[in-house]
C-alpha cells in the first residue's frame, strides 16, 4: 500500500541520516515516491493486501541496501526482517472457542563495529513476543522449546544476529494453523566479506508420522499430537570472518550461538579446551 511505502522510505532516509538529527518533517519533505498502479506497493482492488508488514519490512531493506555502496560505512549486512506471524484458532474438547496470535521475531544484520542482534525486530515494526505462559494459558498448545538457534547468524568479523527456535504441540481438539513467513527462500545478505544468515525454516510432524515442510505462507488444520517446529531467520554477517576475535569466537561456543564442529573446521588453529571456554568475554 502506498502509505506503507512512504513508511519504509521514511525509515530508510532516517537510517543514513543519522541520529543527530531530530526527528522532523523536514527530514521527509524531499521524499518522492513512484509507485506503479497494479502492482505490489500501490495495489488495486480486489487485490490481497493482509500482512502487509512484511511487504514493508522488505520494501525497507532494499531502499537502505541501495546506500550500501555510497555509504559504506553507515549501511550494515541485512537483516533477516522477519516478522513471522502465526494464528492458532478452534475448539476445546468441551466446546470453548478460543484464538490466539503470535509474532517472532529474526536476527538482525552485522554493523561495521559489531555483532548483530538476536531475536529482535527491525525497520519498520515493533512487536513484542508472547509469553509461553499466555499461550498455554489461552489455548491447548505446550511450547516444548524456546530458545535462540544456533548458527542461524551469518558468519564474519562481526556476526550476524540469530533467529529463535519454538517448538508447539497440540494437546486437544482441531485447531485451525495460518504461518505467513518470510525468508525461507532468500537469505539476509552479509556485507564486506561476511555471509549470509541462515534462511527460516518450518516444519510440521504429524501425528501420524509424516512430516510436512511449510512452504513460507500457509494455512491448514492441526489434531493432536502435531507439533510445528519454527526456526527464524538470522542476519547477515559483516567482514572477513578470519578477522573476527578468537576471544569472540569462543565466546560464541560458550553462549551456545555457533556450532564448535563448524568453527572447527573454519578456524583449526584454535585451541577449544574446557578452560578456554570459561568466563570469556567478548571484545567490544
Amino acid at each position: 500500500m502506498p502509505s506503507g511505502s512512504l513508511s519504509a522510505a521514511c525509515f530508510a532516509i532516517r537510517v543514513v541520516t543519522g541520529s543527530d538529527i531530530p526527528t522532523n518533517g523536514g527530514c521527509f519533505r524531499p521524499i518522492k515516491l513512484k509507485l506503479p498502479e497494479g502492482s505490489i506497493v500501490n495495489p488495486k482492488e480486489p487485490a490481497p493486501v493482509n500482512a502487509r508488514t512484511s511487504t514493508i519490512k522488505r520494501i525497507s531493506g532494499c531502499m537502505v541496501a541501495a546506500f550500501r555502496e555510497i555509504l559504506p560505512e553507515k549501511i550494515s549486512a541485512d537483516s533477516a526482517s522477519e516478522m513471522l506471524i502465526l494464528q492458532f484458532g478452534g475448539r476445546r474438547t468441551n466446546g470453548q472457542h478460543f484464538i490466539v496470535g503470535e509474532l517472532i521475531a529474526s536476527g538482525s544484520g552485522a554493523s561495521i563495529d559489531r555483532d548483530g542482534v538476536d531475536v529482535i525486530e527491525t525497520d519498520a515494526s515493533n512487536c513484542m513476543n508472547l509469553p509461553v505462559e499466555a499461550l498455554e494459558l489461552e489455548a491447548p498448545i505446550r511450547v516444548n522449546r524456546f530458545c535462540l538457534r544456533e548458527n542461524s547468524g551469518g558468519n564474519g568479523e562481526y556476526r550476524g544476529g540469530l533467529g529463535v527456535l519454538r517448538e508447539y504441540e497440540i494437546l486437544e481438539g482441531e485447531i485451525k494453523f495460518t504461518h505467513r513467513g518470510e525468508r525461507h527462500f532468500c537469505a539476509a545478505r552479509g556485507h564486506n566479506g561476511g555471509f549470509e544468515g541462515a534462511k527460516a525454516h518450518s516444519k510440521i510432524f504429524r501425528a501420524s508420522g509424516c512430516t510436512e515442510v511449510i512452504p513460507s505462507k500457509i494455512v491448514t488444520d492441526l489434531e493432536k499430537g502435531d507439533k510445528i517446529l519454527i526456526e527464524t531467520a538470522g542476519g547477515g554477517g559483516y567482514g572477513d570472518p578470519t578477522d573476527r576475535p578468537e576471544q569472540n569466537i569462543l565466546a560464541d561456543i560458550r553462549d551456545k550461538k555457533r556450532l564448535k564442529s563448524v568453527i572447527q573446521e573454519e578456524r583449526p588453529n584454535i585451541v577449544f579446551h574446557a578452560a578456554a571456554l570459561k568466563h570469556v568475554p567478548m571484545v567490544e
